[in-house]
């Protein structure tokens, strides 16, 4: 799922964001020369610049990225940015494949973090008891 500079290019200049602008509100710390071709092949951004990005754009930081499937979360929010707020899902049989998949073993291991908790929760209220 590799960050999807193209896009965030089609993203900021639909904000009507200049080069220039983006770079002064993403990287207020640099200085010089900035073109949209460095955003284009920006392999790997930092957690930091893809929030200040998805801050700035008003989405989610799923759309920064090449997925198929834009996952649900808590809501989990940071810096007024709102994480899986979403859900996008292809209709190609391989991906919802794989989705259902992966939901299930999200849904495995939840339920075995659950279990861990109620044994612990026992145990604390059969040491209350002593």
């Amino acid at each position: 799922m590799p960050f999807n500079g193209a896009k965030v290019e089609k993203m900021a200049r639909a904000h009507r964001l200049k080069a220039k602008e983006f770079k002064a509100l993403v990287f207020p710390e640099r200085s010089g020369h900035f073109s949209w071709d460095q955003i284009r092949v920006s392999k790997n951004p930092s957690a930091k610049t893809i929030e200040a990005i998805a801050d700035l754009l008003e989405c989610s930081i799923d759309e920064l990225f090449d997925r198929p499937v834009a996952y649900p979360s808590n809501n989990v929010s940071g810096d007024n940015n709102t994480v899986g707020s979403h859900i996008t899902i292809s209709s190609d049989p391989n991906v919802l494949t794989a989705t259902i998949a992966h939901l299930n073993d999200v849904i495995a291991r939840q339920d075995k973090t659950i279990e861990e908790q109620n044994r612990r929760i026992d145990q604390l209220i059969e040491l209350a008891r002593r």
